[in-house]
């Protein structure tokens, strides 16, 4: 993380990021550094990975946690984990998806829960099926049409 900030429990999200300072529109609040704080999986990776998981929580949290770059699914593994969903984010990775890095899209003022919107990521095609399969649709989009 490049800002400082704090892991706490939400009224609605489980846990969730907030700020500890103010950030600027513009400021970079998490950098995308694969194999260190993100794994990668293609179409492959993620159904054997799936099937080596104990059971369907865990499973379920392996879809729910990761999310679409492209032709793969990445997982974050350190605290940008707790980036909410929003339909009004302050923060987006689309502004850079080539690296993943997420930056503030507005002034965020201090103690506010940093949110992102999940339906700006560009989800695999192999990704609907298996959220079908194990049973973790999302509520906040609809899934396209197999």
């Amino acid at each position: 993380m490049n800002i400082n900030y704090e892991v706490r429990e939400t009224e609605y999200y489980g846990k969730g990021l907030y700020t500890k300072e103010d950030v600027k529109k513009g400021t970079c609040i998490w950098r995308y550094k694969l194999n260190e704080n993100v794994f990668e999986y293609n179409e492959e990776q993620s159904i054997a990975y799936l099937k080596s998981l104990p059971d369907l929580m865990v499973q379920q949290r392996f879809l729910d946690a990761s999310f679409g770059k492209g032709n793969v699914l990445a997982l974050i593994i350190d605290d940008g984990q707790y980036v909410n969903h929003a339909v009004f984010p302050v923060c987006n990775c689309k502004t850079d998806m080539n690296t993943g890095h997420c930056y503030a899209i507005q002034d965020i003022s201090a103690g506010k829960q940093i949110f992102e919107d999940y339906t700006s990521f560009s989800h695999p095609p192999f990704l609907y099926p298996l959220l079908k399969l194990y049973d973790c649709e999302p509520t906040y989009y609809e899934l396209p049409e197999q």
